[in-house]
């Protein structure tokens, strides 16, 4: 028989060693170099995680990028799930969503039939704890430190002739793990390093920018 006082040394313990769960991705900054390329670096990150031995400057050459124009007296150019806008080492550089990283990473997938990339954007924020407990890291959308976004430049979608409005500090980082309070992340910001934010804020800035993620799935 247990003895009530093991059982509560045993809870206490548990109380006190906070359990955590971080995945061992390895790290890259995009501090100097990509000042605006912090999706390119995370897919990077992820990569190498699975043993692709390839450079930020290798994701770049994979990347669709797009510059904006002005057509008929308006600033016009692609949706950012079709292309990154404008230049990753530039800090006048903008972005790209989902789509276009989960395109890139497939790139370097398509030799091996036992991986890809998949667009899981949409799901609420705990459901992508399952992938980090199986031991796959998620790409994922907020801001810079978790800041809040706010309305910066905007213009004209080719396709459709819509007004964009670019969710200024919008950002790229990679979840690696958790524990009871906070999220901990991959975050290439400013050698930012391995980083925890605490949960509700990181759930916020995840809604903010359209619940965006990538995850590399084994078929």
């Amino acid at each position: 028989m247990v003895s009530v006082f093991a059982v509560s040394a045993v809870i206490s313990f548990l109380c006190y060693h906070e359990w955590k769960q971080v995945l061992d991705v390895p790290y890259i900054s995009q501090k100097g170099t990509y000042a605006t390329g912090c999706e390119l670096v995370s897919a990077t990150m992820v990569l190498n995680y699975y043993g692709y031995d390839v450079s930020v400057k290798d994701v770049v050459a994979e990347t669709p990028f797009a510059e904006l124009k002005q057509v008929n007296g308006k600033l016009t150019g692609p949706h950012p799930s079709e292309a990154f806008i404008g230049d990753p080492t530039s800090q006048d550089g903008f972005g790209c969503y989902a789509p276009v990283i989960t395109q890139v990473m497939n790139s370097f997938f398509q030799q091996d039939s036992g991986k890809k990339a998949v667009d899981i954007s949409g799901l609420d924020f705990d459901a992508l704890l399952p992938y980090i407990r199986k031991g796959d890291p998620v790409l994922v959308w907020a801001t810079m430190n978790m800041t809040p976004s706010y309305a910066g430049k905007s213009w004209f979608l080719k396709r459709t002739g819509q007004k964009f409005v670019w969710p200024a500090r919008e950002h790229c980082l990679v979840l690696v793990g958790y524990d009871q309070h906070k999220y901990y992340f991959n975050d290439p910001y400013n050698s930012n390093g391995l980083i925890g934010f605490d949960k509700d804020l990181v759930r916020q800035r995840y809604e903010e920018l359209g619940r965006q993620a990538v995850v590399v799935e084994s078929s």
